[in-house]
């Protein structure tokens, strides 16, 4: 890790006072996109050619993305199969972020 931050701070990619940045458990800012499913709100984009695929705002780091799309065979209970559709989206965050406090973090999220 520390070749990858000295490497970063030679090309300018990240300011060193961020890359001195503490991991925390300091919640990050969620992105302003929000979805509200029974009055409970989710905040994610989609992704996408041009589109951000972060979860949350004021993010500096890398990004994993996978939609896994496909389908299944299930069987009920009288033997009878129908086709199951299976859609899944899975990412990981791993930088640095502005959390709820102001304060500059680092930390590492995923979601299934």
């Amino acid at each position: 890790m520390a070749s990858v931050a000295g490497a970063a701070v030679g090309t300018g990619m990240f300011p060193t006072n961020v890359l001195a940045a503490k991991p925390s458990n300091a919640a990050p800012k969620p992105t302003t996109n929000a979805v509200s499913i029974n009055g409970v709100d989710f905040h994610f984009t989609f992704f996408g050619p041009g589109i951000d695929p972060t979860s949350i705002t004021d993010f500096n780091g890398f990004v994993g993305v996978a939609d896994v799309q496909g389908t299944g065979t299930g069987t009920n209970l009288d033997g009878s199969t129908e086709t199951l559709l299976f859609d899944s989206d899975m990412r990981f965050m791993s930088g640095v972020y502005v959390g709820m406090d102001g304060a500059v973090h680092k930390g590492t999220f995923g979601f299934v």
